[in-house]
């Protein structure tokens, strides 16, 4: 059973290289025009007749399942890249490891008309306050 992509509510089973995969059919049908025939098929019910992929390596389905089930932390990212305001991506990018975000979002900060605010300036900490105010005074 694969550590991550054995779903307890998974639908249709995979064997690929001795390894099983319980997955969701609904993103097969839905995504994956390839898929949908091997689908109709009686295999994939459960463990004992699982679809076999002879030509598939673990690593290439695993990419494959990645696209379908993107993580929590990538679908956040996504949706707080279009609305986070820059001081809130300074942290976030320090404390998630988002290292995209920092230089517009320093940038954003060094160069606005507006001061820090006491709340921004508690969020960011004294480091990045000083490192701030040094890139705005110069």
């Amino acid at each position: 059973r694969h550590s991550q992509y054995y779903f307890n509510d998974g639908n249709v089973v995979f064997l690929i290289e001795e390894v099983l995969y319980n997955v969701h059919r609904y993103f097969f049908e839905r995504d994956s025009a390839h898929f949908r025939p091997i689908l109709e098929s009686v295999q994939g019910v459960d463990e004992k007749n699982p679809i076999v992929l002879p030509d598939v390596s673990c690593s290439d389905f695993e990419e494959f399942l990645a696209i379908l089930y993107p993580t929590i932390q990538l679908l956040a990212i996504d949706k707080l890249t279009a609305s986070a305001i820059p001081v809130d991506k300074i942290v976030l990018g320090r404390r998630y490891g988002i290292s995209d975000w920092l230089p517009g979002a320093y940038e954003a900060v060094c160069t606005r008309a507006d001061p820090l605010t006491v709340e921004e300036g508690m969020k960011l900490g004294v480091e990045d306050i000083i490192k701030i105010s040094a890139a705005r005074q110069a």
